[in-house]
């Protein structure tokens, strides 16, 4: 019996002691090969973080105050399924608040795979924290800073862009700094005890940084002004688009850029793209015409390839082996412009002409010429996928070399088989304006210690290098130096440049660009549309590209049209839009008339 006892004690303590051993062994086990593992299921269970969003910068105006993009702070309804109750009374609230039915709101709950529904988006903050107030089982409320822009439609839209936080999704200047204006976010992490309560032993916060406020070149009042005579000019011309576009041709500084059609980046911010949103700007490549010869012209006469006096026979038409080449009007020239020099070429507005002179130069100096204006390589303008020119296409031989046919070398001359960018063109016209520099093109003021333009008391902004003065005491003023790339011509030759071009508006193809109280300098343009390899019959760009005052020939505007309906010359549809929205900036900027007969 006493046997029989100490066997069944000492199977009782053995398998006790199995159990303490594997106990002992699973404790070991858990505290040395599973300690990531606990560690990580106590933070699930114990541990919360909550995100702080960064206040997304402002993109303002270049005078610092006039806010283009800006940030509301809305937030988002989030349902719990697991633990919402009373979901038929939780739903009639959130119905009153949300303006959804309950049914839809149902319908959105149990659709949904996901135990947390996303139920609204961009809710008021005001509506919001009402929400949060009802302390709804299963309802939570969580913030973050929206993208709105007040202007809508009404202020550069392809240039400013979009900036859509669902899909990710951003365009313009909020693309290229995405980075600088979105900050970076903050929070808190923290522990709670058994009642949920914050242990505040335990919490850490991390404050967010705001996004960088951002300012840009953008003239307040000459950009909505271009935005007025770009949206008549697309009705008054029936075109495809329009653009008018404003730079300071001593910076590069982008006063304006405008676009019909417009769009509201309101709405891509919500809904992504629409197709609507491409930036002719920088995106647009295009056949120039005539505005491509003053400043093919102005290289070759300062590289003494060209006298500004040489003569040429422009007869109606002139034969480049089997291909002939027509002067723009011929119909209303039938007997050509006959002996004329490269002044009148340009006046005038001569495809034969300029045709003679790209054979004379060759391949080799249209090239270079090319090359020297920047036309085969991107400005750089701080805006994403800014497109570059298109070289004239040749052949290759078996040697290597690449051969330009002679009617390319041609037809270049005068804006046929060569493609540029508006943002190009107008980089190379400011060669002319600002004394033989060629300036790098910009959208966005980037030195902090670089103050946009100051508002003097009562007077309105002023660009820097302006200075109010009376029309009795005008005084030419020194150009404000502007970052450049290069020299590409000399100041004499930008000289004689102005008076061609300023002929070209007295006594040219330019007439209707011609101001009452101010010199103007530019040149028309109407280049055929290629579409396939062939070009379009009907279809042309039609275009005007000058600046003035001729004493600080700042303003450099550039008027472009995309396929106009019945008139096409870019003296009959572009110059007139460049005169309006000329005086409009000559009032805005309060600029002293120079008096015609002594500026010439």
């Amino acid at each position: 019996m006493e046997r029989v006892f100490l066997l069944k004690c000492g199977l009782a303590f053995f398998f006790i002691a199995l159990i303490g051993g594997a106990s002992l062994l699973n404790i070991y086990s858990l505290q040395n090969e599973h300690t990531d593992d606990i560690r990580s299921m106590l933070k699930t269970m114990w541990s919360r973080t909550s995100l702080r969003h960064a206040k997304l910068g402002r993109i303002l105006a270049r005078d610092g105050e006039t806010v283009i993009a800006g940030s509301s702070k809305v937030a988002r309804v989030v349902i719990q399924k697991s633990l919402l109750k009373e979901e038929e009374e939780a739903f009639v609230t959130l119905s009153s608040y949300l303006g959804m039915s309950p049914d839809k709101i149902r319908e959105k709950v149990n659709s949904a795979k996901l135990d947390a529904v996303d139920l609204a988006y961009d809710v008021p903050q005001e509506t919001a924290q009402q929400i949060d107030s009802l302390n709804l089982p299963g309802v939570f409320i969580r913030y973050y800073f929206q993208r709105f822009y007040p202007f809508g439609d009404g202020f550069a839209p392809h240039v400013i862009g979009y900036r859509n936080q669902r899909n990710g999704l951003s365009l313009g200047i909020e693309l290229s700094y995405l980075q600088e204006l979105e900050g970076s976010s903050g929070g808190m992490e923290y522990n709670r005890d058994g009642m949920g309560k914050i242990i505040p032993a335990t919490l850490v916060t991390a404050p967010p940084s705001d996004g960088k406020d951002l300012v840009t070149t953008l003239d307040r009042q000459i950009q909505l002004a271009a935005e007025k005579v770009t949206a008549e000019l697309r009705q008054k011309t029936r075109s495809k688009w329009a653009l008018i576009a404003v730079m300071d041709s001593f910076t590069g500084e982008i006063l304006a850029s405008a676009v019909e059609p417009d769009f509201d980046p309101n709405l891509y911010s919500k809904s992504g793209s629409q197709g609507n949103e491409a930036n002719p700007l920088t995106q647009f490549v295009f056949e120039p015409g005539s505005v491509i010869k003053p400043i093919i012209s102005a290289v070759a006469i300062d590289r003494g390839w060209l006298n500004v006096d040489e003569k040429f026979n422009c007869t109606p038409t002139f034969k480049v082996g089997s291909y002939t080449i027509h002067e723009a009007e011929h119909d209303r020239n039938p007997a050509g412009f006959g002996f004329v020099t490269v002044r009148e070429i340009i006046t005038h507005s001569s495809n034969v002409g300029m045709a003679q002179i790209g054979l004379k130069l060759g391949q080799g100096r249209m090239d270079e010429i090319f090359k020297t204006l920047g036309l085969y390589e991107p400005t750089g303008i701080e805006l994403p996928a800014e497109r570059s020119g298109i070289k004239p296409k040749g052949y290759s031989t078996s040697k290597g070399d690449y051969i330009w046919p002679k009617i390319t070398v041609a037809n270049s001359a005068f804006g046929q088989g060569i493609a540029v960018t508006p943002i190009q063109l107008m980089r190379a016209y400011s060669a002319i304006a600002n004394d033989g520099i060629l300036v790098k093109p910009h959208i966005v003021i980037e030195d902090e210690d670089e103050t946009p333009e100051q508002k003097p008391s009562g007077q309105i902004p002023l660009l820097p290098g302006e200075r109010i003065v009376s029309a009795e005491t005008v005084e030419a003023v020194s150009p404000a130096p502007g970052e450049y790339e290069r020299r590409v011509f000399s100041e004499e030759t930008a000289r004689l440049m102005r008076e061609i071009l300023q002929n070209v508006v007295e006594e040219g193809t330019g007439k209707r660009a011609k101001l009452d109280e101010y010199v103007v300098a530019g040149k028309t343009g109407t280049g055929e549309i290629v579409v396939g390899s062939e070009y379009a019959k009907g279809k042309y760009t039609s275009s005007f590209i000058g600046f003035f005052p001729k004493k600080e020939p700042r303003y450099l505007i550039l008027v472009l049209v995309r396929e106009p309906k019945g008139e096409y010359y870019g003296g009959l549809v572009s110059a007139p839009a460049f005169k309006e929205i000329a005086q409009k900036i000559a009032l805005i900027k309060r600029l002293p008339p120079e008096i015609l007969n002594e500026a010439r």
